[in-house]
């Protein structure tokens, strides 16, 4: 084709081509068929292949016979059986002879002068009986530059006729109509009723007023096959042949050609444009539910976290409760203890020393240990019911979407979808199952011990927790600090309440000094456990995460990249009407 083209068809060819080339990434980004990515292959080849003229239509309504008639010769097979089981490509050739391209698909070369510049398809009748025969005639369709529908006169328009036109139009495919058997029309009128029907049912149909030849392929035969018998030129001209012979070998000529040619892919491209275009729009109407999925865990898992937080705090009070009630009776053992009338009791350091364990002291270590334990359950047993409320929500998100097939294009991107949210659901169930609270509880209090020793500077050992607490109370709380060196003068009468006071203030601020680094090691762990378990569980579907919001930036692209084809079309189409 490239012999007759201008400069600025070249150009119109060189950015089909490339229109083309684009759809085909696009196309593949979206995994589409294999059938697709072919057509639009031979689409970008066709443009280099001479003119392709397809004829199609029901079996027995004249196909073969007007090819014949056209190339003037008995060159196929005609009958009232379906006689073409595959295409035919009719193409120049110095001799008469047939190269099998495919398993279905064959070229007839003839030397006929005009099929130098034209090849003529000849396909399989739309409503065989034979499956494979129609779909062999679909597959052609998007590769032809021009369609010739052949329909019978006594019966035009069917059923069948009808839905193979409306696949044709899709293609974006430009028609001709031609009305066989005139010959077994009684009169004129009768040739008009059915040449203004097929009209109206095409404009209905296609939304065009198509071109319309009616003839008779038999009388033609007979005329161009024995060109010397009597009254054949008359048969010829009754045949009506002529004025369909002349538009294909005379009006169809290079520059119209070359406009049809150049005008063809652009049909294909856009249907497969708005197929896509639709196929994109479905699945980012379906992530836009995966995305609010993945919203609703992380806004779970944020209220999670401020939950715990709350509750955090709530149990940090029982334990300042605790240390409350200490300094309180620490008080009281002052009051009662740092007098005269205990002198002798002041001056005995070990009963001192066990008063305060006994009075002050107490069980403040017991109840601390018994609130550190149940903190630690509590943070397990939360950390327990919330892996258990994500695994129930994406197990009924897998539920409500597992059968939700996507799109005319692959179907890979749901396979895909519904493959992680299924191994995402089982992963979160299969962590849960593994989910020991009772070892969970046993490392989480051996590592509040650890930081619970590291304040009081002992090792843990076979410590338990109680223990660690007595030698940090006993050691930071130590009262003999408070009144050392009082030596004789403690028997005044104005140092003892001074010592006295004194004793309070250190007390207090001791047992705030102890609040302090006690809760900042319960919250230092607490923050650890915390950020642990959200970790955990992100990682759990970080995988379903990823390919949604991966598969969403792909398809917002590719979104754009069709919009793009689809102007490119546009602005072709415009090229090629001014050419």
């Amino acid at each position: 084709m490239k012999r007759i083209l201008t400069r600025k068809a070249e150009a119109i060819l060189h950015q089909e081509q490339d229109l083309l080339a684009r759809l085909e990434v696009a196309a593949a980004r979206l995994d589409a068929p294999d059938d697709d990515l072919h057509i639009i292959a031979r689409a970008r080849q066709q443009l280099d292949n001479l003119f392709l003229l397809a004829v199609i239509g029901e079996f027995n309504s004249g196909k073969s016979a007007f090819i014949n008639a056209l190339l003037g010769g008995p060159y196929l097979k005609e009958g009232v059986t379906p006689t073409t089981s595959q295409v035919t490509v009719i193409a120049w050739g110095p001799e008469q002879r047939i190269v099998q391209l495919e398993p279905y698909l064959q070229r007839l070369e003839l030397p006929v002068a005009w099929l130098k510049d034209i090849n003529i398809v000849d396909t399989p009748g739309v409503n065989v009986v034979i499956q494979q025969h129609e779909e062999l005639t679909q597959a052609f369709i998007p590769r032809a530059d021009l369609v010739l529908f052949v329909a019978s006169a006594d019966r035009p328009f069917s059923k069948s006729e009808r839905e193979f036109l409306t696949f044709v139009r899709d293609w974006g495919k430009k028609i001709i109509f031609i009305i066989n058997k005139l010959d077994i029309l009684p009169d004129e009128d009768a040739v008009t009723r059915v040449v203004d029907y097929v009209r109206e049912q095409a404009q209905e149909l296609l939304g065009v007023s198509p071109m319309i030849f009616p003839i008779s392929v038999k009388w033609a035969q007979e005329a161009k096959f024995n060109p010397n018998r009597p009254g054949a030129a008359s048969l010829l001209e009754a045949s009506r042949f002529a004025p369909l012979e002349n538009y294909i070998l005379q009006r169809l000529d290079e520059k119209e050609r070359l406009r049809l040619k150049l005008e063809s892919p652009l049909g294909v491209a856009q249907r497969l444009v708005e197929g896509y275009q639709a196929e994109v729009r479905e699945r980012l109407a379906l992530l836009q539910d995966d995305l609010k999925t993945i919203e609703h865990i992380d806004e779970q898992l944020d209220a999670y976290q401020a939950d715990m937080r709350h509750d955090f705090e709530f149990r940090l009070n029982r334990v300042d409760n605790i240390l409350l009630e200490m300094r309180a009776r620490g008080d009281a053992f002052f009051e009662e203890t740092i007098r005269l009338g205990r002198f002798l009791d002041l001056m005995n350091a070990s009963r001192l020393k066990a008063a305060f364990e006994e009075q002050v002291i107490a069980d403040t270590p017991h109840r601390i240990e018994q609130e550190v334990n149940s903190l630690v359950d509590w943070m397990v047993d939360r950390n327990y019911r919330q892996w258990q409320a994500i695994t129930s929500y994406l197990n009924q998100r897998a539920q409500e979407h597992g059968d939700r097939i996507v799109g005319r294009v692959g179907g890979e991107f749901d396979l895909n979808r519904q493959r992680l949210l299924t191994s995402v659901g089982r992963a979160a169930r299969e962590a849960l199952a593994s989910y020991d609270k009772a070892a969970e509880a046993r490392k989480l209090t051996q590592s509040v011990q650890t930081s619970l020793a590291a304040m009081g500077m002992v090792q843990v050992g076979a410590l338990g927790l109680g223990a660690i607490l007595v030698h940090i109370f006993t050691r930071a709380l130590d009262p003999l600090g408070v009144i050392a060196a009082g030596g004789v003068a403690i028997a005044g009468l104005f140092i003892l309440p001074a010592r006295r006071r004194a004793a309070k203030r250190d007390l207090e601020a001791k047992i705030e000094e102890m609040r302090r680094d006690l809760h900042a090691a319960l919250e230092r762990q607490f923050e650890e456990e915390l950020a642990r378990s959200v970790q955990e569980i992100r990682e759990a579907i970080a995988p379903y995460t990823r390919f949604v919001r991966t598969e969403q930036s792909k398809l917002l692209a590719v979104q754009n990249e069709l919009a793009e084809i689809e102007r490119g079309l546009f602005e072709q189409r415009d090229a090629i009407t001014r050419l």
